[in-house]
Formats: structure tokens, C-alpha cells, sequence
């Protein structure tokens, strides 16, 4: 090869390598193949990884402005390359902590507590994060099993936040509704079904805003178990929690808010109720469609007489 046409390989090698070797870890870098990737792949672990991301839904969330490796801290804008500097031993800690229910990248997931450390620390202390931390359950959730994608969070405000005032009944209910964790731990299988049906639950329906969702009561980062002393929905600490609505409230009071299976004489005697109000109002509807069958007919028999 003659001089001059070495000369302009290794200048075109410059053009294309150099940038790549010092390219920035912008999203922008990222997302120019994982824009357009689509489908998923199966890591090492059997782990399932969809590789899409949609740049115009991920700009508009939360965390729109970030850097990817801020939270996949395993990687650098070339993902074939390893970090300047290791993860962090916090960060690896937690992440090991987590990995039961964080397959995909528990690094990125306890990346998390860099900007919401005491979000953390409650998780941590919480009924969900004992179950996952210590007990090493898999079904129990992490951040973004009440947050939803990573790339996609939306704000609390917004109506299509997994975790706005009016969708919080929902989300929890992807796994307080599942009968097999209600029978693992041990509470009631229509816990949810009996939110939705009371006072509380079809004001929420309804669309006002200062009706309670489960975290307004049970609390939101650090859920306690109904055994735990400092849950807040717990002996004298309910009378406190219902109190911040209805003030003056009584243990009768609060003894009547439960999410427990009906008695069977509340039960049937709410039935039976409902029965009866129907019926009085079907009848009351029948009575009117005859009273007006019966007018119209006579006015026609009227009409029919007089020309005769």
C-alpha cells in the first residue's frame, strides 16, 4: 500500500475512533442505539432485558435529564468498556441486598438511594424492604415495583404516575389482590375489594382529593406490618392516623374501619338492604310505566269515542 493511501486510512481510524474513545455519557449517546434497538435479549443470569428505550417518553420524566451511567454505574457510553472507577461499596452493598427482586440491574436500582438516601433508609426499615433485604423474598416490591420503569417514572402530580393520589389503590393492588401472597403473609385476599367498596374508596372513585389511598393511611416508603407496634394503623396509633381527618375520633370510631371480611350479619343484612332499596325503586318505575300506559291509552280510547 503506497504512503499516501496509508496515510488516509489512518486519518479516516482517527475521525471515527478517537470521538468514540472520548465520547460523552450523555443520554444522547445511549440512546442513539437503544433508540432504535428493539425486541429484548437474555443475559448470562436467563435474565430478560428488553433493549428499547423510547427517548420521547423517557425525556419527559423524571429523570429525562440524566445521565444513563449515573445510575448504571457498570457501564460508560461504550458498553463494551469498563467504568474509570469502581461502584461504589454502598452502592454494592445495597445492590446485593436488593438483587432477589432487582434481576436486570440492581446497581442501577440501588443507584437510587444516591438522590433519595432517606427514602432509603425507610425502605429499608419497611415491611417491603425486610422482605426483600432479609427474608430474600422475590415477590416483594423494590422501587420501581410501585414506581414503574425506571426510564418512564412520572411525577407524583401527574395522572399517569403509578403512585398520583388516584392510582395508589391500583398499584398496590397488583399484589395485594393476588391470592397466593395474601396466603403467604397472611392477610385478607379482598383487602383491596373492601377499600373499593367503603366510604373511603368511592369518595377516591369519585375524584376527591382529600379522600385517603393506602398510603395516606399505612404510609408510603415506610409500610409496618400489622404486628409492628409503630405501624400507624395499629392499636393507639390509629387513633392518631384516623384523627388527622376526623378529629375527636373513638376506638368504636376506628374500630369500624377495617379492611376484615364483613361480619355475616353485616353481611347479609347489607344485602338484603340493597335488595330492598332496588326493589322499591323498580316498582316505583313500573307503577309509573303503567300510570302512563293507562293515560295514554284512555286518552286514545277518549279521542276514539268522541268521533264516533
Amino acid at each position: 500500500m503506497s504512503n499516501w493511501l496509508k496515510g488516509i486510512f489512518l486519518l479516516m481510524l482517527s475521525v471515527v475512533l478517537i470521538p468514540a474513545a472520548y465520547a460523552g455519557t450523555d443520554a444522547a449517546s445511549c440512546l442513539t442505539c437503544h433508540g432504535a434497538m428493539q425486541g429484548t435479549i437474555e443475559k448470562a443470569s436467563g435474565v430478560t432485558v428488553n433493549v428499547h428505550i423510547d427517548q420521547e417518553k423517557y425525556s419527559k420524566s423524571v429523570h429525562g435529564f440524566f445521565d444513563c451511567v449515573s445510575c448504571h454505574m457498570n457501564f460508560t457510553s461504550q458498553p463494551h468498556m469498563k467504568p474509570a472507577a469502581p461502584v461504589n461499596a454502598s452502592i454494592k452493598r445495597l445492590a446485593r441486598q436488593i438483587s432477589p427482586n432487582s434481576k436486570v440491574d440492581p446497581v442501577a436500582q440501588a443507584a437510587c438511594s444516591q438522590c433519595h438516601g432517606d427514602i432509603y433508609a425507610a425502605y429499608t426499615k419497611s415491611v417491603h424492604g425486610k422482605n426483600v433485604i432479609k427474608k430474600r423474598s422475590t415477590d416483594g416490591p423494590v422501587c420501581t415495583g410501585c414506581h414503574g420503569a425506571p426510564h418512564y417514572i412520572q411525577p407524583k402530580s401527574s395522572k399517569e404516575s403509578m403512585v398520583n393520589h388516584f392510582n395508589v389503590a391500583q398499584s398496590c393492588g397488583h399484589c395485594h389482590e393476588k391470592e397466593k401472597i395474601s396466603e403467604k403473609y397472611g392477610f385478607s385476599p379482598i383487602v383491596m375489594e373492601r377499600y373499593l367498596e367503603s366510604f373511603h374508596g368511592r369518595k377516591l372513585a369519585l375524584g376527591h382529593p382529600g379522600a385517603p389511598s393506602c398510603s395516606s393511611c399505612h404510609g408510603a416508603h415506610g409500610v409496618k406490618s400489622k404486628k409492628d407496634a409503630d405501624s400507624p394503623v395499629v392499636g393507639k396509633n390509629k387513633l392518631e392516623t384516623c384523627g388527622t381527618c376526623h378529629s375527636g375520633a373513638t376506638k368504636k370510631f376506628v374500630a369500624a374501619i377495617t379492611h376484615q371480611p364483613m361480619h355475616p350479619i353485616a353481611h347479609w343484612s347489607e344485602i338484603i338492604l340493597i335488595i330492598l332499596t332496588v326493589s322499591v325503586f323498580l316498582f316505583i318505575l313500573v307503577h309509573v310505566l303503567l300510570d302512563l300506559y293507562a293515560d295514554i291509552r284512555d286518552r286514545l280510547f277518549r279521542k276514539g269515542s268522541k268521533h264516533e
